[in-house]
């Protein structure tokens, strides 16, 4: 028996982290089921916008004052930046939604425990 085999009814399985592995926060997703049949899943994060450029006056000792107003072409609203795409399919999705249910009982569980 391998040291990878505890026995004929379990076997290990090793986590690896890709080098392109990262963490992101989110805010939320949106997605849909493509015309494969599979379900398609994007997150995103949600800011406030970054304007392209702003104005700012010059104190008398030319340095750099308040802002006057932002470059006419900067956008206003909200920016929803989408981070990461997903395609699913449907065992993989149920899978997905049994981890997220346990995990949300678990921790609903701990915040309970808390109070």
């Amino acid at each position: 028996m391998s040291m990878e085999e505890k026995d004929n009814n379990s076997i290990v399985i090793h986590n690896i982290k890709n080098p392109g592995f990262r963490q992101i926060h989110v805010d939320g997703a949106h997605g849909g089921i493509t015309p494969s049949g599979y379900i398609n899943l994007n997150f995103y994060s949600q800011r406030g916008v970054i304007p392209q450029g702003t104005e700012f006056r010059i104190d008398e000792e030319n340095r750099i004052a308040e802002p006057i107003k932002n470059i006419e072409s900067s956008k206003s609203g909200l920016i929803r930046e989408f981070e990461i795409g997903l395609y699913m399919d449907l065992n993989v999705c149920e899978s997905l939604k049994n981890f997220l249910e346990t995990k949300i009982s678990e921790l609903k569980k701990l915040n309970t425990e808390q109070e």
